[in-house]
């Protein structure tokens, strides 16, 4: 993996062959995750699994395309019964649940098999706490590490009221809804104020080292973007992934750049935000680490323009980053876009000192239904997905296609293309992951899907 002070030029333009699909039962509070005040058109009717199409390799290809370009993927449907989903997660205990949350502020316990709610009550309501802005809401949870079957600390992520980005903890036991008087916050990580209603990134979750990772995005605003300048900020705790080590009261986490340990003792580093691991993102939906190697995968969702294209990313910190709390890698937000692209506020940036995206697909000028769905590495035991072990899936929010690429030639700086395994008449707004390493994918009209194979 190239270092940050270097450009990666190991990319390819993704295709957007055709007309774009339409999310199905989009309401006004569930609009196009990539600016505010555009709304996507209701598709007009619903397949409870998606039969995939017949892959092809993009154009800008000219290799043979390779052996998982092939697998006959398609979704099953797990549930229809849920109120604009927006992630699913798993505890890390063995079980049959799956916790479905929802944007307005309800977690669901799901049956892994048959998507039947668990119980009459949800496992965390937040309902009262949450904004319902079309970009906020509840955005997802995430497990501890030493989460048990008796129970133990998760973190729930969501946008409030008055505008703030807010990951909070609580105390639960696994597989059991939420008791009659309420889940108590047990402490708030992050309780900072977005400046816009959009770009609120939203993902959290543990890596490797047992650090809670979570992605916020620049604060929002109308092109050129990044209005109050927080991609190159040091100081401001938007734009980027933190680190936090809720072991410690303080939250510094050992290995951060704006960390020092003096004598023993963490100490904030100036006046840089001590929590900042990666920086210069605009709005990082949806991440995940790849739970074979430890290396983080992010999608970014890029600005809208009315008079040139803009750039989707799919991005990479490899694993010994992760480990190692080397420097900030800096993606370049606000001032480039894409590989090599310059945000016209800064018409003379130096792409060549930013980390550039592993791959990026560009968005036609004006284009409102364009977003990133950062997705997975598949490490499932499928026996009929096995050509997939190693391929990263993502999709887009509104387009409904599933794309893989390959993973491990990725982070070998290796060139690589986004091959399309499956075509769906609604766009997904999040994928998950089980304890066995199994996808699904979300859509807000109500559904969670699980990626199986079918046949060609």
């Amino acid at each position: 993996m190239t270092q940050p002070a270097s450009r990666l030029r190991a990319w390819s333009a993704l295709l957007l062959a055709g007309t774009l699909l339409a999310a199905g039962g989009l309401s006004a509070a569930a609009q196009d995750p990539s600016e505010d005040g555009a709304q996507p058109s209701p598709a007009t009717s619903q397949a409870p699994s998606v039969e995939p199409v017949p892959s092809a390799t993009p154009a800008s290809s000219a290799e043979p395309a390779p052996a998982f370009a092939s697998v006959p993927l398609r979704t099953v449907l797990l549930t229809d019964d849920l109120e604009t989903p927006v992630y699913v997660a798993d505890d890390g205990v063995p079980g049959r649940c799956l916790y479905a949350v929802e944007k307005g502020g309800k977690v669901w316990l799901i049956d892994r098999f048959d998507g039947s709610k668990l119980f009459d009550d949800p496992f965390l309501d937040l309902s009262g706490q949450v904004a319902t802005g079309p970009e906020q809401g509840l955005h997802s949870i995430a497990f501890h590490p030493g989460f048990t079957r008796k129970g133990g600390k998760f973190y729930a992520r969501w946008d409030n009221p008055k505008g703030r980005a807010v990951v909070a903890e609580f105390k639960g036991r696994a597989c059991r809804p939420e008791p009659e008087k309420g889940r108590k916050i047990e402490r708030k990580w992050v309780n900072e104020k977005q400046e816009y209603a959009n770009n609120n990134a939203g993902w959290i979750g543990f890596g490797p080292d047992d650090m809670l990772y979570v992605t916020l995005g620049d604060g929002g605003g109308s092109p050129p973007g990044d209005a109050v300048g927080n991609g190159q900020s040091k100081t401001s705790p938007l734009a980027k992934v933190l680190r936090i080590d809720v072991r410690r009261r303080d939250g510094l986490a050992e290995g951060n750049p704006y960390v020092q340990n003096a004598r023993g003792k963490l100490k904030k580093r100036g006046n840089n935000y001590p929590r900042t691991w990666v920086m210069g993102v605009r709005d990082p939906r949806r991440a995940s680490f790849d739970r074979a190697t430890g290396d983080f995968w992010f999608g970014d969702v890029g600005q809208l323009h009315y008079d040139r294209p803009g750039w989707e990313e799919v991005n990479l910190v490899p694993a010994d980053s992760v480990r190692s709390g080397q420097q900030a890698p800096n993606f370049g937000w606000s001032e480039v876009e894409g590989v090599d692209t310059c945000n016209p506020s800064f018409p003379e940036c130096d792409p060549e000192a930013y980390v550039a995206p592993v791959f990026s697909y560009e968005k036609p000028p004006g284009c409102t239904v364009c977003a990133i769905t950062g997705g997975y590495v598949y490490r499932g035991e499928d026996e009929g997905l096995k050509r997939l072990r190693g391929v990263y899936l993502f999709s887009d929010f509104i387009d409904g296609t599933i794309w893989g690429l390959d993973a491990e030639a990725a982070r070998a700086g290796d060139e690589v293309t986004a091959y399309p395994l499956l075509e769906a008449p609604q766009g997904f707004v999040s994928f998950g992951e089980d304890d066995q390493g199994e996808l699904y994918v979300v859509a807000l009209e109500g559904s969670v899907y699980r990626l199986s194979a079918g046949a060609r």
